[in-house]
């Protein structure tokens, strides 16, 4: 019951910040539009952006769940793509009420795990050090959040797939390479 109110919290966020600018949303507005008292609302988040960062969080859960054995990560950035595109009106209002540096925070916590599979599977049969992994992984973590985030910034228009795609090609189909050229041989 709990994982249903939960979702329902969540659900109910994302519904008023796709009409509603982020600075704009009180707890007791959730509380009225879900259903639910504020007492239930605190139980499970500690304020709105306790809710943001389990929103991202569930929203990147889901992107890597989607994610096939051995799919090559443009496969994921595409979904990603998708995702935002989908999204633009709330991440507008996401990212005039937290601002860039937060929403960075926001979105590096939430897609480290989802970058790191794609380079874990780049990286199989290899033997990179785990230390090697997580600057690769941040390095491209901060490459492409940095590129969104720019893309936000100027009011989400034109094609981002354009960016993402030539960051695709000039970074993702070297990371193998990369990884080999680093990894410490198997003895």
């Amino acid at each position: 019951m709990a994982q249903l109110t939960k979702a329902a919290i969540i659900d109910t966020f994302v519904r008023l910040l796709q009409q509603t600018p982020m600075d704009q949303i009180t707890v007791q507005a959730v509380t009225a539009e879900c259903g639910i008292s504020r007492n239930t609302f605190y139980y499970h988040y500690s304020d709105i952006y306790a809710l943001l960062k389990a929103m991202l969080r569930r929203d990147m859960d889901e992107l890597q769940r989607q994610r096939q054995p051995g799919e090559h990560a443009s496969e994921g950035l595409r979904r990603l793509i998708g995702y935002l595109s989908a999204r633009q009106r709330m991440f507008l209002h996401i990212y005039s009420a937290v601002g860039h540096a937060a929403m960075e925070d926001y979105l590096l916590e939430a897609s480290g795990d989802l970058f790191m599979a794609y380079l874990r599977d780049a990286a199989e049969g290899l033997s990179p050090s785990e230390e090697d992994l997580d600057f690769i992984c941040r390095s491209f973590q901060f490459m492409l959040i940095g590129i969104l985030l720019s893309w936000v910034r100027h009011g989400m228009k034109g094609d981002v797939a354009d960016l993402l795609e030539r960051a695709e090609r000039l970074f993702f189909h070297g990371t193998r390479r990369l990884l080999e050229e680093n990894s410490v041989p198997f003895s």
